[in-house]
C-alpha cells in the first residue's frame, strides 16, 4: 500500500499543473462545436464556460487523488 500511496501523491501534484494545461487548451478540445457558434459574444461566452467546466473538472483530481494517497499512508 506504501507504493499505491506514493503513486497517487504524485498524480495528485501532477494533477495541478494539469489543470491549468487543461484550461489554458480547453479551446482546443471543443474547436469543431464552437465552431458552429455564429455570434461572436456568444462563442466567447462558450469558450470561456467551456475552459472553466474543463479546469474544474480536472482541479478535481489532485486533491482527491491527495487525500487518497493520506489515507492509504496512515493506514499502513
Amino acid at each position: 500500500m506504501k507504493n499505491l500511496s506514493q503513486v497517487l501523491f504524485w498524480f495528485g501534484i501532477i494533477a495541478i499543473p494539469l489543470s491549468w494545461a487543461a484550461w489554458f487548451f480547453a479551446p482546443e478540445i471543443g474547436r469543431e462545436v464552437m465552431a458552429t457558434i455564429e455570434d461572436p459574444a456568444l462563442q466567447l461566452v462558450m469558450e470561456e464556460a467551456h475552459r472553466e467546466r474543463w479546469g474544474i473538472y480536472v482541479g478535481h483530481w489532485a486533491p482527491t487523488l491527495l487525500i487518497l494517497s493520506y489515507i492509504l499512508k496512515s493506514n499502513s
